[in-house]
């Protein structure tokens, strides 16, 4: 018995392989708190401390690189985040191509029936994605080095575009029982149409486009930001500025039926445009299902699943104006990634309930097996195994900002201060026909900017 005992635990304990110890008692978000509070009480060091001391699995490799990305860029290291950055895009083009993806995936999925879907390996989905190609476009943009930006401009916007094409999906019956009792998350998905389309991507690369004086490109991506939040008037005015300008007659009329006049630039004047990203994403929590579950003598029996789900209400900007000397700016939002993250995660909830469904069938057989082999023991051993590996996985990006808005208008050539809450001026240069782009990030006590002409 004693042998029994030993091999068939040994069996389960493989199942952990690719998943750190800490990782069955303690779930992603959970471990990232400590990190989140260092950042919104404004100890970046303390946070990228505790990041480098995270348990990095092989399976959240890509999302650690990340995290620490993202902290490079609040401790003002450009250039160690461009290289983390690079590294997870270099990776996630390797893996995108080699043909072995297929069967490591398939290892992967076979380990997650015995452990929980934090063995699977992490890929960042399309939003996360747009966004690492956005903080390398900035991070050029901010050594003026505008033919970088762009290029990354460009595969930010391809990420888009491969994910509209990929977006359709099949869902199982069994799935689409258990998304019948899966939590409502409309509060904060605030009715995107999916998870991956982001106007604060096209609005960026529609600013570089234009500092570059390709105007046609820019108008496009003005375009495509704007039928995302058609609300802005920023991008109202942005699309008919440059329809004006660029002569095309039949757009601008429509505009004008559409929105209200955009105020023309004088020849002493210049634009400023200030980003702003507030806030942090929200974790995600863990949901317990109730599903009905076979047993191997065909009783049925009720298991619990464990199934991320976003909980929060959304988010509510602290700031939402800003003062230019004595010019009064009302922030207007481009993206709520909040919004991104949890379509994204109302997406793949079905394969997520398809996995869990097999994941208890095959512990119920294990447990099974060991009672039939090593009596009560070996019936104890697994349940307390399973108990402690069912967890839900609520790995995602969580250094990302919650919401980024704009505001932007005309201003005559000189020199000016930004006032944002009660935090000290910040003075630029406008120049003549010029764009001034101020960007600014606020997580509750942190808060930074940037200012750079394009």
């Amino acid at each position: 018995m004693r042998r029994s005992i030993i091999l068939s635990f040994s069996f389960i304990l493989s199942g952990c392989s690719t998943i750190g110890f800490s990782d069955l008692f303690n779930d992603y978000a959970t471990q990232m708190t400590p990190i989140r509070n260092a950042i919104e009480n404004n100890n970046i060091e303390e946070a990228r401390s505790l990041i480098a001391k995270n348990n990095t699995t092989h399976s959240s490799y890509l999302l650690n690189q990340l995290e620490q990305a993202r902290l490079d860029d609040f401790a003002k290291r450009a250039d160690d985040a461009q290289n983390k950055f690079e590294n997870v895009y270099k990776q996630m083009q390797s893996k995108r191509a080699a043909a072995k993806i297929q069967v490591s995936a398939g290892l992967e999925q076979s380990n997650a029936l015995f452990t929980n879907d934090s063995v699977i390996t992490y890929v960042p989905p399309a939003y996360e994605m747009s966004m690492l190609h956005s903080y390398k476009a900035l991070n050029y943009a901010y050594k003026n080095d505008v033919e970088s930006a762009l290029v990354e401009i460009r595969r930010a916007n391809k990420v888009q575009v491969d994910a509209l094409v990929e977006n359709e999906k099949d869902i199982d019956s069994i799935a689409k029982e258990a998304q019948r009792h899966y939590p409502s998350m409309n509060n904060i998905t605030r009715k995107v149409k999916n998870g991956f389309q982001n106007a604060y991507t096209f609005y960026l690369s529609a600013l570089l486009y234009q500092s570059a004086k390709q105007y046609d490109d820019a108008y496009i991506d003005y375009k495509k930001a704007l039928a995302i939040e058609p609300n802005n008037i920023y991008l109202q005015r942005d699309v008919m500025r440059l329809a004006k300008k660029q002569g095309f007659e039949q757009d601008l009329n429509e505009f004008k039926q559409r929105f209200s006049d955009a105020p023309s630039m004088a020849a002493n004047q210049g634009e400023v445009v200030v980003l702003f990203e507030q806030g942090l994403v929200p974790k995600q929590d863990e949901f317990k299902l109730r599903l009905p579950i076979y047993t191997s003598r065909d009783d049925m029996r009720f298991y619990s699943l464990a199934i991320p789900v976003y909980k929060d209400n959304a988010y509510v900007r602290r700031v939402n104006n800003i003062n230019i000397d004595t010019l009064n700016l009302a922030l207007s939002p481009l993206v709520h990634i909040e919004a991104l993250a949890a379509k994204t995660l109302e997406d793949a909830i079905p394969a997520k309930v398809a996995r869990q469904v097999l994941r208890l069938v095959a512990k119920e057989k294990v447990r099974a097996e060991l009672a039939r082999s090593a009596g009560d023991v070996g019936n104890i051993l697994a349940n307390i195994y399973n108990l402690a590996s069912e967890q839900a996985d609520t790995r995602s990006w969580l250094t990302l900002p919650n919401q980024i808005s704009v505001a932007r208008d005309t201003l005559n050539v000189g020199v000016h201060s930004l006032y944002v809450g009660t935090h000290a001026p910040i003075n630029f240069t406008v120049s003549k026909q010029r764009l001034t782009l101020i960007y600014l990030t606020s997580a509750n006590n942190y808060f930074n900017y940037h200012v750079v002409q394009l």
